[in-house]
């Protein structure tokens, strides 16, 4: 994920990162979130970089966000040009559906943050946590949007509300399900595990890796039946 750090924006060092432990960079998350929003720029500037990113990378992938209601600019590039752009320049630009607030009730501030907009796009980034905030039955959302989605996103939700991206079987969501459905239906896009810092105790060093293996194991073993 590209965002305020130079190091995250630097194909030199992460590429010597990557080398060094032997983990390839697969996919480039654009720096879309609004703490990010100085970082290159509007929204032309934040993809064609991050394009130029993953291609000196060799990632497959560029994740970006959804417009919220005030980026009209960046609305009407999605509507009218993504796929067309897409497919002129040979990128897979992913599409990831949108969280929702919550203030007092769950609040949509994103345009085209449904499953019929979503089939609008070529690609689609598929957000466990973010459906379930939505309250979008992961399993109905997989068979909707199944043809388009390019990368996924996989964490669990404890159902408060709120974006917890916990580890597996931590939440309410059957990822389990989820993974075999995706097996089943030969998904051969990327699967990220997209956990927080929280839920990986990262104020405790010694817990973070053990905490990793057991989400892997777990996916692995739902993904490979």
């Amino acid at each position: 994920m590209v965002d305020k750090r130079l190091e995250t924006q630097d194909a030199g060092v992460l590429g010597r990162l990557s080398a060094k432990h032997g983990v390839p960079v697969k996919c480039v998350h654009a720096p879309f979130l609004l703490m990010n929003r100085s970082v290159w720029g509007n929204y032309a500037g934040k993809i064609g970089r991050s394009i130029e990113l993953a291609r000196e990378l060799g990632a497959e992938t560029v994740v970006v966000h959804l417009p919220y209601y005030w980026h009209l600019a960046y609305a009407r590039w999605l509507k009218n040009d993504i796929n067309r752009f897409t497919r002129e320049n040979g990128a897979v630009l992913a599409v990831e559906n949108a969280i929702l607030l919550n203030v007092r009730n769950r609040v949509n501030v994103s345009f085209f943050n449904d499953l019929d907009s979503l089939k609008m796009f070529d690609h689609v980034a598929f957000d466990t946590s973010h459906f379930a905030i939505s309250r979008v039955d992961i399993l109905d959302a997989w068979r909707e949007l199944k043809d388009r989605v390019a990368h996924v996103h996989l964490s669990d939700n404890r159902g408060h509300g709120f974006d917890d991206h916990a580890l597996p079987l931590q939440g309410k969501l059957p990822l389990g399900q989820f993974l075999g459905a995706l097996r089943r239906d030969g998904y051969t896009g990327l699967i990220c595990l997209e956990l927080s810092p929280r839920a990986l105790e990262s104020s405790k060093p010694e817990r973070v890796v053990p905490h990793l293996k057991e989400s892997l194991e777990f996916c692995r073993s739902h993904y490979n039946g």
